[in-house]
Order: structure tokens, then sequence, then C-alpha cells
């Protein structure tokens, strides 16, 4: 069994990738390649809570900022994983220095399109993929990947999962494949 791994966090925000403070794009973040840079990655938020040390994966757009705890469980998935040191910068200014960007270094085609259920709509040049039932074919070795077709969609083994439910992670919730929210 394969799942989707997603953010859960107790309002309604997202960390964002600031483009103007760092010294890479915010596309080669889904690359799968190894990033070099010389200083932490910056993200903004519109303010810092009081309890975001709770949680062990933030809301992003796509770009995971995971605790020193998530760091530390999964830090043997070398070949898997490279964890970038951030800054999370909120109103007023205030910093959370805590979290590192989580780069997945796999990014594989693995959507078995003969079960799931898709659509894919053209805009001019550019085409978009709706996914509303996923199934994967094979993570080829790996605990965690980002997905070729749709690089939004992180997928993890239910060993990942596991380890996450055994660590009591906050802030991580598990789509399993073949979840519908169509149906």
């Amino acid at each position: 069994m394969h799942y989707e791994l997603c953010d859960f966090y107790r309002r309604d925000t997202s960390f964002d990738f600031n483009e103007e403070a760092n010294e890479i794009d915010w596309l080669s973040l889904k690359s799968g390649q190894r990033i070099e840079v010389g200083k932490p990655l910056v993200f903004n938020v519109d303010r810092i809570d009081s309890y975001i040390n709770d949680y062990d994966l933030l809301p992003t757009s796509n770009t995971p900022l995971v605790s020193e705890r998530f760091k530390i469980l999964f830090s043997d998935l070398k070949d898997d994983l490279q964890f970038v040191k951030a800054t999370i910068v909120g109103g007023n200014n205030r910093l959370n220095e805590d979290y590192y960007f989580m780069n997945v270094l796999n990014v594989i085609p693995i959507m078995d399109k003969n079960r799931s259920v898709y659509e894919i709509k053209k805009y001019g040049k550019a085409e978009v993929m709706t996914i509303k039932e996923l199934y994967i074919t094979d993570l080829t070795g790996h605990s965690i990947v980002r997905m070729a077709e749709h690089k939004s969609y992180l997928i993890v083994t239910d060993d990942f999962r596991k380890r996450c439910i055994n660590a009591n992670l906050k802030g991580i919730n598990f789509v399993p494949e073949g979840h519908s929210a169509y149906k």
C-alpha cells in the first residue's frame, strides 16, 4: 500500500518559499536534484504561532518544511531525502529557525494510468492534471518519492507511514491510494 503525504495544521495558512530572499528558484525545489545553498532557505508566513513547534510537518506549497525530530527519524534515507536548514519569517519579522526544507531526491513516474482516474485540461500550451483517484505502480526501492506525473504529490510507503505513526509525528496525514474525494 502507498500513501500521499499530506500536511495538517491547526489553522488555514501556508509557509511560502520567498524567491527574493533565496539563492535558488522555487521550481528547483521539485526537481529531485540535491541543492547547495550558502544560507538557510527563507519561508514566509503571516504570523508565527505559539504552537508552531508542536508540528513536525508544516503546510507549504509542496515544498515541505519538517522538524528536527522528523529529520532525525529519517536521516537514514540519504538516497531519498536531503534536509536543508530553513528560516521562517513571520509578521513583525519574528523568526523560527527550527525547521528544515525536505528535498525529495527522486522524481519518478509511478502513477498507474490504467487504474487511476484523472483528467487533463489544456489552458493554452499548459496542461493541468486533476487526479480524482490515484493508484501507484511501484516506488522502485524508495521510501518516499515525488510523483513525476504531478510533482505536487509526495508518495510514501507503508513502512514510512508506520515510522511516522510510531514516532507520534504531528501535522501529517496519509491519504491511501485509491481514495477519492469525488465519490
